[in-house]
């Protein structure tokens, strides 16, 4: 009986193995296809930025620049502009590869770039209105998200009132509003906006 529950156990505990072996070796390969193999050079700059998933969410006015890399220097000038801050890297069709920066100013203002494989620009947008500041009486809400299915959703959510001398809102002049662009990231790396 226990020779039968030992061969029992040892050839559970292969299948298990087995099993688990296949299903790291799938999610590899899966993340290969996502995020596909880059030159060496291109690699460095791509170190840079966390692997993210999609839906990804942003808001530039709530957002906060500790540890995130900035460039500020030459060493990957030819893959972004200077004093930007990485973010994140989207997963792709696997034909190219898409990455999130982050411009500085009132807000972070998102920047969508994406790279031929061999880290030559595809195409580069930024995905913000640019609204957003501080004045009496405005008041303004940065969003923006790429979906599942590559749309691209940007918009400033603002409230602007009048004000008086002391700085005081007059009453009845508020106005709420949303000014957006939408959009997508096309299956060749281009990215349409509206």
């Amino acid at each position: 009986m226990k020779i039968k529950l030992s061969i029992f156990l040892l050839i559970f505990s292969l299948v298990c193995c087995q099993t688990k072996s296949t299903d790291e070796r799938s999610k590899s390969q899966t993340e290969e296809i996502l995020f596909p193999e880059v030159n060496d050079d291109f690699k460095g700059y791509l170190r840079n930025f966390g692997k993210s998933k999609l839906p990804i969410e942003l808001k530039g006015c709530v957002m906060n620049s500790n540890r995130l890399t900035q460039f500020n220097d030459e060493t990957y000038n030819k893959y972004v502009d200077d004093y930007s801050f990485s973010y994140k890297q989207i997963p792709t069709n696997g034909n190219f590869i898409a990455t999130i920066t982050l411009g500085a100013a009132d807000c972070f203002l998102p920047t969508l770039t994406t790279y031929r494989l061999s880290g030559d620009i595809i195409d580069h947008k930024i995905l913000a209105i640019g609204y957003c500041g501080s004045d009496c009486g405005y008041s303004c809400d940065e969003f923006m998200t790429i979906t599942d299915d590559y749309s691209i959703y940007v918009s400033d959510t603002i409230s602007s009132s009048d004000c008086d001398d002391f700085g005081n809102i007059i009453a009845g002049s508020t106005k709420n509003y949303v000014i957006f662009k939408s959009g997508r990231l096309l299956d060749n790396g281009e990215i349409e906006l509206t």
